[in-house]
């Protein structure tokens, strides 16, 4: 399957979630490419001046995975804005990828993952997986290889 990892991350900790299902993925045979969503300039929460500097083309792509980190409780607005200019996910299988500060899934993680499933099946993606890691968790290292395991054996399972 040739899959697609759009990222956006802060502080490196989604994308160092991002890298090892890269690495998952492409062990398991998978074709699988990382773009990064990058701002001009720092994240403000409202958006306004956060201009993205590139916006990923999906079209190519069976699968894509959108890794996130939660911002204030909620979907960043530059992922926001991203995944909300994209024009059709069609036939696309899609996973949600979290990371968040506090240990409790339900303290801003839940809230993104359902923020970005719902802008991707208004687009007509399948939502195949979602996980989170809660950055600050005793568990953190167990959850980071669970969410990889998940992710992956989701795209293993549609291709």
């Amino acid at each position: 399957m040739n899959i697609c990892i759009v990222v956006y991350s802060i502080t490196g900790h989604t994308l160092s979630v991002a890298t090892k299902l890269q690495e998952k993925l492409t062990a398991a045979g998978h074709a699988v490419t990382m773009e990064r969503l990058e701002t001009t300039g720092p994240a403000g929460l409202s958006g306004e001046h956060s201009p993205l500097k590139n916006r990923p083309a999906v079209d190519a792509y069976d699968g894509l995975v959108f890794g996130s980190p939660v911002r204030g409780g909620t979907l960043p607005p530059p992922v926001a804005s991203y995944l909300n200019q994209l024009t059709s996910l069609d036939g696309k299988q899609v996973a949600c990828l979290v990371t968040g500060f506090f240990p409790v899934a339900g303290w801003g993680r839940e809230q993104v993952i359902a923020q970005m499933s719902q802008i991707c099946t208004s687009k007509g993606a399948t939502i195949c997986a979602t996980g989170s890691v809660g950055w600050f968790s005793l568990n953190r290292r167990k959850q980071i290889s669970q969410v990889v395991d998940q992710l992956s054996e989701a795209f293993s399972e549609t291709s």
